[in-house]
């Protein structure tokens, strides 16, 4: 598994590994999804000058599936979405009010169709739109290195 932190990737290579590094941080799970339309395009959001797809914490005793579920649907007002394959989790570090947090997200492949979507502005998202396939990869030029290692190993 790859941890991203301080902006560089760390690859471990066992549970060992993993929960000798993880010891050091809170850990928060957060779950999401990338979404397609019938067009194949895919749901992205813009919050706080990058590119991202939807996802948030996991509130307490709500199931992966469900955190996703709800926060795509909070972030972006899309609604009856067709839950699909769990894709590969991401992970990457950052401080909180000076504690040192690790986040697991458990991403989801989704469907929808294309409808009118509306950014959760409480949450800083100022754009949800749904993106052409073929210019995602351009989008995620400004986004996150764990976003795009996410979008690289599941759409080569």
């Amino acid at each position: 598994m790859i941890i991203f932190h301080n902006n560089k990737p760390i690859e471990l290579n066992n549970q060992a590994e993993f929960d000798n590094f993880a010891r050091n941080f809170r850990i928060i799970h957060a779950a999401g999804g990338i979404v397609r339309n019938e067009q194949e395009a895919i749901l992205m959001i813009y919050r706080l000058d990058k590119w991202d797809f939807p996802k948030g914490k996991v509130e307490a005793g709500e199931q992966y599936a469900e955190a996703a579920i709800r926060e795509v649907e909070e972030e972006t007002g899309l609604k009856d979405i067709t839950l699909g394959e769990p894709l590969p989790s991401t992970f990457h570090t950052y401080e909180l009010r000076g504690e040192p947090i690790l986040k697991e997200t458990h991403w989801y492949d989704m469907r929808a169709h294309s409808q009118s979507l509306t950014p959760q502005t409480v949450e800083d998202i100022t754009e949800a739109v749904w993106v052409p396939f073929e210019e995602v990869r351009q989008k995620l030029e400004q986004s996150y290195l764990s976003l795009k290692a996410l979008w690289k190993e599941v759409y080569r």
